[in-house]
């Protein structure tokens, strides 16, 4: 806890630097490959949606501006330099996204975390960093996955995914720190995506098909599951419109891996 508390100080300091270009960076130089030896799907998949959906960016940011902050975080981080993003804003502060390594944490051992200036209550970048209400991620690093701190397994969780729904199970499989369920994944969502069951649940079987496929390096066949999860949202009557964010979601995650497999 007291090396969180540390980290948290640190990053607070870097966040309130300030920027004068449109997005510039302060950080090392650039590596040939992850000096954390992260897998780069876990990479993408965890840190696309966080720095730049939930932060609203993605709204502001092209894909090839989303990569550069992506490819220049993933290529420069390591255990002892973090890498500050800074982009411009139209009104206020500047956005800011730190990545920071810290090693042998008390509960997860090597993480990575992902820092913003991002108010999730007030939805705006702010000045100083609020303790409470600014977006900050940590992930467990662990033999190349990148693992989100609530969906690490335990035998609770998985019971519970078991019950809830035909998809959670999966996606539980797909990101957790469990390397025994990962050959589980596959036959789940073939079961699911041959069965009866509603469209909402075809909805989350076809994005983690392309998420699957992302993992195994093949964009052909990812590609081709998030264009059969397109159709059936266009043409589903019973999935709610607000869904179309997961399809723009993963094609940003798309378009962020066949970029980094360039």
């Amino acid at each position: 806890m007291k090396n969180l508390l540390a980290t948290f100080t640190l990053l607070t300091i870097a966040l309130n630097s300030f920027a004068q270009n449109q997005i510039s960076y302060e950080k090392g130089k650039l590596f040939q490959e992850n000096q954390l030896v992260i897998d780069k799907f876990y990479f993408v998949h965890q840190t696309f949606a966080d720095a730049f959906y939930m932060t609203d960016l993605y709204k502001q940011l092209s894909d090839d501006e989303m990569y550069a902050i992506l490819h220049n975080a993933y290529y420069s981080v390591t255990k002892d330099e973090k890498v500050l993003v800074m982009i411009e804003q139209p009104s206020g502060p500047p956005a800011r996204l730190a990545f920071n390594f810290m090693g042998n944490t008390e509960k997860l051992g090597d993480i990575l975390v992902l820092a913003t200036n991002f108010n999730k209550k007030s939805r705006v970048f702010e000045e100083k960093v609020d303790s409470e209400e600014s977006i900050y991620r940590w992930y467990k690093i662990d033999h190349g996955k990148l693992v989100y701190r609530k969906d690490l397994y335990s035998k609770k969780a998985e019971m519970e995914n078991r019950e809830s729904n035909s998809y959670s199970l999966i996606g539980m499989y797909l990101f957790d720190d469990n390397f025994e369920n990962d050959d589980k994944v596959k036959p789940l969502l073939d079961e699911l995506l041959a069965s009866n069951k509603e469209d909402i649940e075809k909805l989350y079987g076809y994005l983690y098909l392309g998420e699957y496929w992302l993992l195994q390096n093949d964009l052909i066949k990812a590609e081709a599951a998030l264009e059969e999860l397109k159709e059936l949202l266009k043409n589903s009557e019973s999935i709610p419109k607000g869904y179309s964010l997961i399809a723009n979601m993963a094609t940003t995650e798309l378009a962020m891996m066949k970029r980094f497999n360039n």
